[in-house]
């Protein structure tokens, strides 16, 4: 009798865990895509926005995120060397049955020298 009340808190925490370690993880996943980008341009100079915001899109494409919006800002050089500033905003979705849906909004910068 006692398990009947505490087991649906129980899933539901478990559930909860669950779904906190899925988000870092895609949080964990942009940040990675976002540091190799713009790790790209330090390796070739001469890459534009338009091939960096490539790269990124091919890397979170095969980590199987694809809703994210990526924004670039390249500075101007210095000593030789661009620096890139890349940000990535996307919104991760908790779904649950029975539940309305849950979007969290988060936003990755990211900076490389």
């Amino acid at each position: 009798m006692e398990f009947a009340l505490i087991a649906p808190i129980l899933i539901m925490l478990l559930i909860g865990i669950f779904a906190f370690g899925w988000a870092l993880n895609a949080m964990s996943s942009v940040r990675y895509t976002l540091e190799t980008s713009s790790r790209a341009l330090q390796m070739k100079n001469s890459l534009t926005e338009a091939e960096i915001k490539a790269i990124a899109t091919a890397k979170l494409l095969s980590l199987g995120l694809s809703d994210v919006n990526i924004t670039i800002a390249i500075d101007a050089p210095s000593g030789g060397f661009r620096m890139a500033h890349l940000t990535a905003k996307y919104a991760f979705v908790i779904e649950f049955p029975y539940f309305d849906r849950y979007p969290i909004i988060m936003r990755q910068p990211s900076r490389f020298r």
